[in-house]
């Protein structure tokens, strides 16, 4: 009679959708499918996917720390064209004409970062721009004025007025003339100004938003009518932070707006603001640079801790200022984060019909796109697990296998007591294992520019 020998019965736990990043609750109560740490993929889809990085443009000049578009009707092509515009480093402005084909100075003079709004002035297509330490610059295609204004920290064109915050002058809010936003004499047919005198602290920027004008403040946010006469104009208070908020990371996204505060991520509808991506909260610790809103998705460029010492992308480099994209979809709630990206500046263009986000990030400029690197160099990608007992504390598990299947060559990893890792050739593959412990947890990473690498399935035995 042929001895029977006991045996452990085995269990398969798939990891079923990879999902984002949680770290605001503890490990033990996250599922399996929630990462502790993420970064450079995109889980939206539920496989691993290339994360969103930066590339090369055509019509984005590598020097451009600034970029705008400029349209205006051309009487020599006889239709509206299309005109970029940038800075380099020097800080002087060059234009890209696309009827003579050639890039020609746009002024000899030197300004500091600037910004751009379209606007049609006495019948002519006219960009306002505005830059630190200057007042009010138009330019209609062909001459560059200067005009007698405050100094702007931030501008918006709001019922065919021009309001604009000033940092000599915190306390108030400017204005233009109505339909003249070269006009700033005060008086009751003209300019003037509005000063808020309140604990919300310093006005920092101004957004035209659902038939209003909102101030984002310090501490709150207040709102302006002002579609009438200057008589007409009313404030409202309308929300008091517990954080400050940060200027740079204000974006319109449609029919919300969404901001970053010392206390985390918030998105307002106009009269009500409620805090997103709490889970997150705790990872983005400074530098809140740039923002955008794109495609559906809002882009903040940003300081993030990831609670290691690797250094991917810009952090190579001491001397990189912020080192995080996030990307959240506002219609959906989903998000993805990019490491290694140090991007000051972001603006939303569209050029002779192609849309783009352009971005600078350190020395260089491109585009925003989901191609997994940093210009030419891939992005280490990196996704784990929580440490996780699969619902049986008390027993030791024993990891035997993992099924993978992926389009590229990546590696797993396995945490128990001791850290393991398998270097992963593309396909369907079999991994054996033999790691155990109470908790395991359970790493993916590549170094692939792109990359689909399917959820996992673990089999183990618990004793």
């Amino acid at each position: 009679m042929a001895m029977k020998i006991p045996t452990s019965p085995r269990y398969r736990k798939r990891v079923g959708a990879f999902r984002g990043v949680d770290i605001k609750h503890d490990e033990s109560v996250i599922d399996f499918s929630v990462a502790s740490k993420c970064y450079n993929f995109d889980t939206t889809s539920g496989s691993l996917r290339e994360g969103y990085g930066i590339k090369t443009h055509e019509r984005v000049p590598d020097k451009a720390t600034r970029y705008f578009v400029y349209r205006y009707y051309s009487e020599t092509a006889g239709e509206y064209v299309d005109q970029y515009i940038f800075q380099e480093p020097t800080g002087i402005l060059w234009f890209f004409d696309t009827v003579k084909n050639r890039t020609l100075p746009l002024s000899g003079f030197a300004y500091a970062a600037t910004e751009a709004i379209n606007y049609r002035l006495n019948s002519k297509d006219t960009l306002l721009l505005s830059s630190a330490g200057r007042g009010l610059v138009t330019w209609d295609g062909s001459k560059v004025r200067e005009h007698a204004t405050p100094e702007i920290s931030s501008m918006a064109l709001h019922y065919e007025r021009l309001f604009i915050t000033s940092p000599t002058e915190p306390t108030k809010v400017f204005f233009s003339d109505d339909l003249d936003p070269t006009n700033w004499n005060f008086g009751a047919n003209e300019g003037g100004f509005i000063e808020l005198l309140d604990e919300r602290g310093a006005l920092n920027k101004v957004v035209s938003f659902i038939n209003y004008l909102y101030i984002f403040r310090e501490h709150g946010i207040s709102r302006v009518t002002a579609s009438g006469s200057q008589d007409e104009f009313a404030v409202n208070n309308l929300f008091v932070a517990t954080g400050r908020i940060y200027p740079e990371s204000i974006a319109k996204c449609g029919g919300v707006i969404v901001f970053a505060a010392s206390d985390g991520l918030y998105r307002f509808d106009g009269y009500d603001c409620s805090k997103i991506l709490t889970n997150l909260d705790g990872l983005i610790v400074g530098a809140r640079r740039a923002s955008a809103y794109f495609d559906g998705k809002y882009y903040l460029s940003c300081t993030m801790d990831f609670r290691d010492d690797e250094k991917v992308g810009c952090e190579a480099d001491d001397t990189h200022v912020s080192n995080g994209l996030l990307v959240y979809d506002v219609a959906t709630g989903e998000y993805s984060m990019s490491r290694g990206l140090d991007i000051e500046y972001m603006n939303v263009c569209t050029f002779c019909g192609e849309d783009f986000l352009m971005a600078r990030d350190g020395a260089h400029s491109g585009v925003i796109a989901r191609c997994g690197k940093r210009f030419d160099a891939p992005l280490e990608k990196y996704w784990q697990s929580p440490e996780s007992d699969f619902g049986a504390s008390d027993k030791t598990k024993v990891l035997r296998e993992v099924y993978t299947y992926s389009d590229v060559d990546h590696t797993v990893g396995v945490r128990g007591k001791k850290k393991k890792t398998v270097e992963v050739r593309a396909g369907m593959r079999r991994l054996r294992f033999n790691a155990n412990a109470k908790t395991l947890s359970l790493s993916v990473s590549t170094t692939a520019d792109e990359c689909n690498i399917r959820p996992p399935t673990l089999v183990y035995s618990t004793f």
